[in-house]
C-alpha cells in the first residue's frame, strides 16, 4: 500500500500563493530573496551532491565569527527545503491568498536568518534539487542520509574562511527529519574526536518540529488523540486502536514494510474517519492536491528561477514530493531514532522539540509518548518539571504555547498551530528558535524548571 501523500498541510498553504494566473515566468525575486551561496555540496557516492541555498543573518546580534549557523532539513521523506524556504522560515515568501504574478514574495518579518545564519539542504539525494545520479543512489535508510549530511557540512565548511567553521552550529527541521537530525547529530559527535581540530563540526544542538522519532510509541496515540478532540467516538477510535495495535506487532517482529503500510493503512483510515483535509492540522482547508503540485513544479522549474536560484539547468525535474524517495523509504518509516536522541541527550547536547496542538498525527500527545520511554538519567527530573505558560514577549501577552525542560531538554506545545508551525504562528517559532538558540528566557537554561 502506497503511504499517503507527506505534507498536505504546507500543500494547502502553497495552494493560493502557486495556482491560478500567476505565471512561473513572472516571478522575479527581491536580490534579498536570493542565497548568499547557493549551489552544490559533493557526497559520496561518485558524481552525486545536495543542493543547497544559504543565507547570512541579516540582523546578527553576535560577531560574525560566532553568529550561530542553522541548518535546515525537511521532512517527508522527499520533501525540498526549498518549500520552508519560501512559504515558512526564509527571508521573503510566497503570501498565501495573494494572487498577483508580478509581486509573488514579500519580506518574512519572521524569517530564521534575522539573528543567525541559515543552511537549507535538499535531502536525502533524489530531492527537490538534489538529483539521483541513478534510482540505486537514493538512501534508503538515515545512517546513509546521515553520512550524506556530514559529508555535505563538510564541504560547505571546506569552501568558506577557516573561521566559518568554529561558527556554533544547530540542525533544526520538521516532521520526518526527526529521524534524520538525530541521525546525523549523533553521527557528528561520534565522528569529531577521530578527526583533526580543524575539521570538527561545532555542533550545539537540534531543534525538531512535530517529528516522527519513535513511531512505534507515536502510533499509540493517534486513536486517543482524536478521539479527545472530539473528532471520533468510542466504537471508532477501539477500531483505530486495533489498526494501532496490529502496526506494533509488526514492528516488534521487525516486518518493517508490513508496518509502515500498516500505519499508512491507519491513517488513512483515520482521514476518511473524521473528514479531515489533514491530521496535520484540525483547522486545514481542503485544496486539491494535484493542482497544488503541478503549480509548484511549474514554478520551481521554470530556467530563469532555477537559475537565480543556483540550481543546475536541465537536471531532474523539481518535485513537491519525490515518490522516488518516498518508495526508498518504505522499510524506514516504523524504524527509531529515539538511541540517536538518547545519545544526544547523554552528551548534553541541547534538544528543543516542539508541536503544534492542532497537530493529530505528529503533536504533543504523540511526542509525550515517546519522551516516556527515553533511556536518560535526565528522565524523572523532566517529567517532574513544571509546565510554564509561554507568552509572546512582542505580542501583547498573548498566549504562544506551553514550555517545560530539564537540562538539555526543551519540549514546547505550541498554541494555534498545527504540523508547520512556522507557517501558521510565525512570530511565535521566531521568538522560539531566537531564544533558545541564546539560551535565554523560558527556553534557557537560566528559567525555573
Amino acid at each position: 500500500m502506497a503511504a499517503p501523500l507527506p505534507f498536505s498541510l504546507l500543500v494547502i498553504v502553497l495552494a493560493t500563493a502557486v495556482s491560478g494566473s500567476a505565471a512561473a515566468a513572472a516571478v522575479s525575486f527581491p536580490r534579498e530573496a536570493l542565497p548568499t551561496k547557493s549551489g552544490y555540496l559533493p557526497i559520496p557516492p561518485a558524481n552525486a551532491s545536495l543542493y543547497f541555498a544559504f543565507y547570512e543573518a541579516t540582523h546578527p546580534l553576535t560577531p560574525p565569527a560566532s553568529t550561530p549557523l542553522l541548518v535546515w532539513l525537511e521532512g517527508g521523506p522527499g520533501v525540498p527545503s526549498l518549500l520552508s524556504n519560501f512559504f515558512q522560515i526564509g527571508p521573503y515568501t510566497f503570501a498565501a491568498g495573494r494572487n498577483n504574478g508580478s509581486v509573488p514574495l514579500s519580506r518574512n518579518p519572521f524569517a530564521w536568518n534575522r539573528r543567525f545564519g541559515l543552511l537549507f539542504v535538499d535531502s536525502p539525494l533524489g530531492t527537490g534539487y538534489s538529483a539521483a545520479p541513478s534510482p540505486s543512489t537514493i538512501p534508503t535508510n538515515q545512517s546513509v542520509v546521515a553520512e550524506h549530511i556530514l559529508a555535505a557540512l563538510q564541504s560547505f565548511f571546506a569552501a568558506q574562511p577557516a573561521a566559518f567553521r568554529a561558527r556554533p552550529l544547530f540542525l533544526t527541521g520538521e516532521s520526518y527529519a526527526g529521524k534524520t537530525i538525530p541521525a546525523a547529530s549523533s553521527l557528528i559527535l561520534a565522528t569529531n574526536p577521530e578527526l583533526p581540530e580543524q575539521w570538527r563540526i561545532n555542533l550545539q544542538g537540534v531543534a525538531i518540529g512535530n517529528s516522527l522519532v519513535h513511531p512505534v510509541a507515536q502510533v499509540t496515540t493517534h486513536a486517543d488523540a482524536a478521539y479527545f478532540m472530539g473528532l471520533i467516538n468510542d466504537r471508532q477510535r477501539r477500531e483505530a486502536e486495533e489498526m494501532q495495535a496490529e502496526a506494533v506487532a509488526l514492528t516488534s517482529a521487525g516486518r518493517w514494510r508490513e508496518a509502515s503500510d500498516a500505519r499508512a493503512q491507519l491513517l488513512s483510515w483515520l482521514r476518511n474517519a473524521t473528514g479531515l483535509a489533514s491530521l496535520f492540522d484540525v483547522a486545514a482547508v481542503e485544496t486539491p492536491l494535484e493542482a497544488v503540485a503541478a503549480g509548484a513544479a511549474e514554478l520551481f522549474n521554470d530556467a530563469e528561477v532555477r537559475a537565480a536560484l543556483g540550481a543546475r539547468a536541465g537536471g531532474a525535474p523539481w518535485q513537491l514530493d519525490s515518490p522516488a524517495v518516498e518508495a526508498a523509504f518504505r522499510d524506514d518509516v516504523m524504524k527509531s531514532a529515539k538511541p540517536d536522541v538518547e545519545a544526544l541527550l547523554g552528551a548534553s547536547t541541547r534538544v528543543l522539540l516542539y508541536e503544534g496542538i492542532r497537530d493529530v498525527e505528529d503533536g504533543p500527545v504523540a511526542a509525550e509518548a515517546w519522551l516516556r520511554e527515553l533511556e536518560w538519567d535526565g528522565l524523572p527530573a523532566f517529567r517532574d518539571a513544571a509546565r510554564a505558560v509561554w507568552r509572546r514577549s512582542g505580542g501583547g501577552g498573548r498566549l504562544a504555547g506551553y514550555v517545560q525542560r530539564h537540562g538539555a531538554l526543551v519540549h514546547v506545545a505550541v498554541y494555534g498551530a498545527g504540523h508547520l508551525v512556522p507557517a501558521a504562528q510565525g512570530a511565535a517559532a521566531q521568538e522560539m528558535i531566537e531564544d533558545w538558540v541564546f539560551d535565554r528566557g523560558l527556553f534557557g537554561s537560566g528559567a525555573a524548571a
